[in-house]
């Protein structure tokens, strides 16, 4: 009895997950209220909604899972763009492994992607936007070869990140997370 108890459980803890949106970030363009949010489909599949003014607009499916998302001025055009940690292969790269994707509203609000990233430097582990200038940096832990761990900053240049700094190298990850969190 103790099983169909636990399995029970289990059902309704699945069930009560699914579907829940979570706010990415919200904000003011062009004198409209806009909502971005992140709604988890099933473990694998999620999507991000965009809501104008409290209604619905544009939606974007992921297909893998999320790790983290964040928000940011990235581009510093004015509006937040959308950074999400997904775990995917990719052709060159069969290994599901972690992977950033980078959206943005376009002026008649719709998501759209603006990199889907195969990769950084090294092996992604953790992202953040660091939001202390007026064009935001995105800030990584990356897996170093030795097994320790970096962390790095990169800026949007054009058509995708461009290695801007490394603030520590072959450290290990319990530092380089205190490192990240002091980034963001």
């Amino acid at each position: 009895m103790k099983g169909v108890g636990f399995l029970f459980l289990l059902i309704v803890v699945f069930y009560s997950c699914k579907g829940r949106e979570v706010p990415v970030c919200e904000g003011m363009i062009d004198n409209q209220r806009v909502n971005v949010s992140l709604q988890k489909k099933t473990d694998s599949a999620y999507v991000l909604l965009l809501y104008v003014d409290d209604k619905l607009h544009s939606s974007w499916p992921l297909d893998y899972p999320v790790y983290r998302y964040d928000s940011g001025d990235i581009t510093g055009n004015g509006k937040p763009d959308i950074a999400v940690g997904v775990i995917k292969p990719t052709r060159f790269d069969p290994k599901p492994d972690k992977r950033l994707f980078i959206f943005r509203i376009t002026d008649d609000f719709y998501i759209r992607p603006l990199w889907l990233g195969s990769r950084v430097s090294q092996p992604l582990e953790d992202f953040c936007i660091r939001r202390d200038e007026i064009r935001h940096m995105v800030c990584t832990i990356e897996r170093e070869q030795s097994g320790n761990y970096l962390v790095a900053e990169y800026r949007w240049r054009g058509f995708g990140l461009d290695f801007e700094r490394y603030i520590e190298r072959e450290i290990p990850l319990k530092k380089a997370k205190k490192l990240l969190q002091d980034n963001e």
